[in-house]
């Protein structure tokens, strides 16, 4: 009898070893090295214009403005198109705004009839980031094919083609993102084959000013249903600030252990941070995420404040659209479509909409 106990016992020891490692359906966390107990919150904005392109705001203007509101990261991102043949290099340093101001002064202005002298409302002024406690981002949006942002370099010469840039970027060792694809006609096949060429483009604006191109986040989801889980895409919330009107629309809230240059970059690689689209215009969040527990079958969401509702939404491939699938600060595998190959999180609260990013779906073979 003895025996036999025994060894029923070592059948359900084998089958249990056999059903842990066995191969099944499984969330990818893209926020499992977050130590949420060591981090700190930074708001971003990452698509910045100022006089020197086609803003309405100097650059020490945009920062003072920024920095009033609370944000921490800032990336001045002008235009190429408007002043890369007077001065093909990026508005960085921060501490030599007025070097720069200097040395293009006088010079005609590519954006309008004017020239940067003229267009700026008053001398430029330097800014010392570590003084004001923030990060500042070396950034440029490339302007002449679809939009998109640089990041980590001084280029912006305005090339005719996407992978003239991104190979520049890439080169360079820079980080870019796509702009408003909202705004174009680009079927989805095409940035698959982008996004699968180029590993230093991270993701997508999937909210653009006061959202004027609605249709970002849904190409963002076909763009998922396509890639993920192995192949995440990140979703990024960006002012694209021209003037008043655009200050203080979204915030890139990322989750850093300390501010700096290395942890922003590790950050915006691995999508940990999470995006906060306010109501009402520099309205900062009402809520935090505090942590995130997730297993193979389950995620679930804690949060600092009051939260109306959740919504976890994932794309339909028989509709071709977004859907929401689940309400509840938790989901599990068993509240997931069988086609789905992710889901993402749109948290509610009084003060507007926090999104997460992407949990891959890993298949069983």
């Amino acid at each position: 009898m003895r025996i036999l106990v025994a060894a029923l016992a070592a059948v359900l020891v084998i089958l249990l070893i056999l059903w842990v490692t066995a191969d099944r359906d499984r969330f990818v966390n893209p926020y499992e090295e977050v130590n949420w107990q060591a981090i700190d919150y930074f708001d971003a904005n990452l698509h910045t214009h100022t006089t020197y392109s086609d803003g309405s705001h100097d650059p020490h203007q945009s920062i003072d403005h920024y920095h009033e509101m609370g944000y921490r990261i800032l990336a001045l991102t002008d235009h190429d198109t408007c002043h890369y043949e007077v001065r093909p290099s990026t508005l960085y340093p921060w501490t030599a705004l007025n070097d720069i101001f200097h040395e293009i002064k006088d010079q005609p202005h590519g954006c309008r009839d004017a020239t940067f002298g003229e267009q700026a409302n008053e001398e430029w002024q330097d800014r010392d980031p570590d003084q004001l406690g923030m990060l500042s981002v070396e950034g440029s949006e490339i302007s002449k094919s679809h939009h998109h942002g640089s990041y980590h370099t001084h280029y912006a010469d305005g090339p005719e083609t996407e992978e003239q840039s991104f190979q520049e970027i890439e080169e360079l060792g820079g980080i870019a993102m796509f702009f408003h694809p909202g705004r174009y006609d680009r079927e989805i096949d095409w940035y698959v084959d982008h996004y699968l060429t180029y590993d230093h483009l991270v993701g997508t604006e999937i909210y653009n000013q006061v959202d004027r191109h609605p249709f970002d986040r849904e190409k963002w989801d076909r763009v998922l249903h396509r890639l993920m889980p192995d192949r995440p895409v990140w979703g990024f919330a960006n002012d694209d600030t021209h003037g008043n009107d655009h200050l203080g629309r979204n915030r890139n809230t990322f989750l850093l252990e300390d501010l700096s240059l290395e942890a922003f970059t590790d950050a915006i690689r691995n999508g940990h941070l999470y995006l906060f689209v306010p109501d009402e215009r520099g309205v900062a969040s009402d809520i935090r995420i505090h942590n995130i527990e997730a297993s193979d079958n389950r995620i679930n969401l804690e949060i600092e404040g009051e939260p109306e509702t959740f919504e976890w939404i994932t794309h339909d491939p028989q509709t071709d659209e977004s859907r929401i699938i689940h309400h509840g600060p938790e989901i599990t595998l068993a509240d997931v479509p069988g086609d789905a190959n992710f889901v993402r999180a749109v948290i509610i609260s009084e003060a507007g909409r926090t999104y997460t990013q992407p949990f891959g779906i890993e298949r069983a073979e």
